[in-house]
């Protein structure tokens, strides 16, 4: 099993930030997702390239700003469990953003969606701030 661990610090309110991530159905900060549903704790996704996707929201934690989720109905993926929290930082907020993932081979599939969403929540979170 291996660790994708990403930071992110956004010159935005912790409040701000959790805004956009933890609302698990919000999908304009993940590039590859084009459909999300959530039904009970399971969320449902549509991502590019891959397909329809489960997760079960695992903890969601709107004081500590913490959400725990983790993929399931996957045969192909034997451990997914990611974790998110927004933390204050003295230039406005910190993402902490941890995916746990087996087989090791899908590595650099998740860190490439982890960027690509990082990149995005960034131009979001810019947006908000000027407008």
């Amino acid at each position: 099993m291996i660790a994708v661990e990403r930071q992110l610090i956004l010159a935005a309110a912790p409040s701000v930030v959790w805004a956009i991530v933890g609302d698990v159905t919000r999908i304009d900060w993940v590039p590859v997702i084009t459909q999300c549903s959530l039904l009970g704790d399971v969320r449902t996704m549509t991502m590019t390239g891959v397909g329809e996707v489960q997760e079960r929201i695992l903890s969601r934690d709107p004081v500590a700003m913490r959400l725990e989720y983790g993929l399931i109905n996957n045969p192909r993926v034997t451990v997914h469990r990611a974790s998110l929290q927004v933390l204050p930082h003295p230039a406005g907020c910190e993402l902490a953003w941890t995916t746990q993932i087996e087989p090791d081979a899908l590595e650099p599939l998740i860190a490439a969606g982890m960027d690509a969403s990082l990149t995005a929540l960034r131009a979001l979170v810019a947006g908000t701030q000027t407008s």
